[in-house]
């Protein structure tokens, strides 16, 4: 959530005024303010704040839900969807309780009164994503006082949020025109550029910068954990993680994102009253539910003879079909499973669960090119459908197949509507742009992920690189600057750092930010080797080449690790290869050499094992598949061993082995429903 950023900008910019004011004033003036402010802070209603929360709290169970794993999610849609609407309503009652007591206080108010009263219901309207009616209050606390820089700053984050990128790059110049010492003002002003800008106040911006990189790499300046204003009302921030919205619910989804809550909610109405999880009548028929609830408590035998008898009451119930699939995969049954999953799709194509249930089944089976068809067809049915895009970009990448990737997904990446990880979507496919030669469209996508997540330092880091390659120095330079003050410890922004002053030509600025980089990673080759470059042009020719020959000792070591990394991919591919015209016995050879060259990969013992069963040396892959589960398989490694001691006569290895599957299966359903996440 945004409030407390909102609130310490707020606090920020009514305690102080312009940079040449704060300088002047006296400490025990500057207190007094942030004091008054404090105490208005603390009258406003805390109901509003609770009623946000309340909404964003429904709205992401509502997405988790949303995800049907089990399929007995319609009723908790339905009152995830009427939590919303009750908090929206009681949300918007306790704003007009706010109005009507702050604009009470304008009422023969000093300035001082104003500005905070102004301040609050900005406040208010931001987190309600009421944004022009922020900036109407915005426009009053700057008629009042047009010398806040902070206000000029907020109300450019503001003009950003609904795509009025001009007038706020003209306030980000008003912010830093006031306050020019402000790192993040000089970083603004670089960044996003206004059309009144000159090059005198772009090289007065990147001095302050200059001084900043100064004070983070003499450690005297602190770190800060989040000094951008985020009032977007979810963060995109997710560790990674990508959380599609369902394409059904993208609309809705969207709106609310965009702050229009209201219509947001009534587009999740719409969605949610074609879903297959409320409209599929037989779904809610009793062995259905009794299924369900078996299924729940992880009684897998119950729950399937209750789902056959659902399946063959209701033959064209595609969610009956779907859990029975569900069941089957539990089991282990994965011939039923993906009977039952292509009997869904087929009786609903436009069933988005059923067709990434499908496809994720085919892949983790090991049946990658049957899962790639299947994606192939779905994105045909569902060409909207985020999830299934991602997830056949992912699978082609997996059968070493880039050159095909999906480059639409580069085209529609501002329609995939996803809860969290927007960011880390739009850096993934700007990585497959610049595969693929766009780098302008490349450059847009790091562009759109920082300002997504405008406190996350790789986000920035990575837009430094792209700026650079592209001639772009000193925005290359002010997303460096940033990437380093939200991580001043990262060694790779140090070393892009270091290397982009000597590209620049600035030796001796160079050596201080790698010198602070090899200090913190010593074994870092890029680094020594920049760092024996600026030396040699600084004029310290015995200490560069000494650093010289110290970075070509590493760079050899990294070469011959580079070089075992090519031979490993070449041997898989080979033994992929070979498996493929059932050589099984080449293809044996070639994953034990690739094993030999790189250890600790599960997914290639597991590929050895399966050729030595197709080869039918079964005790081998026995031992090969005890070494993958050991280096961290997943649930099918336990699956495809209990089979091979099947056909051994090992009966008690094998229910142990299945056992151990059934219930890691069952436990990755339940926390894949706990996160929202598709299943398998």
């Amino acid at each position: 959530m945004s409030l407390d950023a909102c609130r310490s900008a707020f606090a920020e910019a009514t305690a102080d005024r312009s940079g040449a004011e704060r300088r002047s004033a006296k400490a025990a003036t500057r207190l007094r303010l942030v004091s008054a402010l404090v105490l208005v802070l603390l009258v406003v209603p805390s109901a509003a704040l609770a009623q946000r929360d309340s909404f964003y709290a429904a709205l992401v169970n509502f997405h988790k839900s949303s995800a049907g794993l089990y399929g007995d999610e319609g009723p908790q849609l339905a009152v995830q969807l009427e939590a919303m609407s009750t908090a929206l309503t009681r949300w918007d009652s306790e704003i007009s309780d706010a109005e009507r007591g702050l604009r009470q206080r304008l009422t023969s108010a000093d300035t001082q009164t104003q500005l905070q009263v102004h301040t609050l219901l900005a406040s208010l309207y931001i987190e309600r994503g009421r944004f022009a009616d922020a900036l109407s209050e915005l426009d009053q606390i700057l008629l009042i006082d047009r010398r806040r820089a902070p206000f000029h700053r907020l109300r450019g984050i503001v003009l950003q949020a609904i795509s009025r990128s001009d007038e706020a790059a003209d306030e980000f110049r008003d912010a830093w025109l006031l306050d020019p010492a402000d790192p993040q003002n000089a970083y603004r002003l670089i960044a996003y550029r206004s059309a009144l800008t000159t090059p005198q106040e772009i090289e007065r911006a990147l001095e302050t910068l200059t001084n900043v990189e100064r004070e983070l790499i003499q450690r005297k300046r602190p770190r800060i954990e989040a000094p951008f204003i985020d009032i977007h009302g979810i963060r995109d921030e997710a560790g990674g993680a990508m959380a599609f919205v369902p394409a059904a619910y993208a609309r809705g989804f969207s709106s609310i994102l965009r702050g229009e809550l209201d219509s947001g909610v009534a587009a999740l109405r719409a969605a949610l009253a074609s879903d297959p999880l409320i409209t599929d009548s037989p779904s809610r028929s009793e062995p259905m539910t009794r299924g369900i609830a078996a299924l729940r408590q992880g009684l897998v035998p119950a729950s399937i003879e209750q789902l056959e008898a659902a399946a063959a009451r209701a033959n064209d119930s595609s969610e009956a079909h779907r859990i029975l699939g569900t069941a089957y995969l539990i089991q282990g049954a994965i011939t039923r499973s993906v009977q039952h999953l292509r009997d869904a799709v087929r009786l609903n194509p436009r069933d988005e669960r059923s067709w990434v249930a499908l496809a994720r089944t085919l892949d983790e089976s090991g049946r990658v090119a049957d899962a790639e068809d299947v994606l192939r067809e779905a994105v045909i049915e569902l060409p909207e459908a985020g999830a299934l895009r991602w997830r056949l970009s992912t699978t082609l990448e997996k059968r070493q197949r880039a050159d095909q990737a999906d480059l639409t997904l580069v085209a529609m990446a501002d329609r995939l509507v996803m809860l969290v990880g927007r960011g880390e979507l739009y850096r993934a496919l700007a990585r497959l742009a610049q595969l693929n030669m766009s780098y302008d469209t490349a450059v847009g996508l790091l562009e759109h992920a920082v300002a997504i997540t405008p406190n996350n330092a790789a986000a920035h880091q990575t837009l430094s690189r792209a700026y650079v390659e592209n001639g772009r120095d000193t925005e290359g330079f002010a997303e460096l600057l940033v990437s380093l003050m939200l991580d001043p410890d990262a060694i790779d922004t140090l070393v892009d750092l270091g290397r982009l002053h000597l590209t620049a030509g600035r030796p001796a600025r160079a050596i201080e930010v790698l010198e602070r980089a090899i200090g913190s990673d010593p074994t870092n080759a890029l680094a020594i080797r920049a760092l024996a470059d600026a030396l040699i042009r600084a004029g310290r020719t015995a200490e560069g080449k000494q650093r010289l020959e110290e970075a070509e000792r590493l760079q050899a070591r990294a070469i011959e690790n580079e070089r075992r990394v090519r031979s490993v991919a070449v041997l898989t591919f080979q033994a992929e290869v070979r498996m493929g015209a059932r050589d099984f016995n080449g293809a044996i050879d070639l994953w034990r050499e690739a094993i030999a060259l790189q250890r600790g990969s599960a997914a290639r013992q597991l590929r050895l094992a399966e050729a030595l069963v197709a080869a039918n040396r079964p005790n081998e892959a026995v031992t090969e598949y005890l070494t993958g589960i050991s280096l961290g398989a997943g649930a099918e490694a336990h699956r495809r061993l209990a089979d091979l001691y099947d056909t051994l006569g090992r009966t008690a290895d094998s229910a142990r082995e299945r056992a151990t599957y059934v219930n890691r299966r069952l436990e990755e359903l339940r926390q894949r429903a706990s996160e929202g996440q598709p299943w398998p």
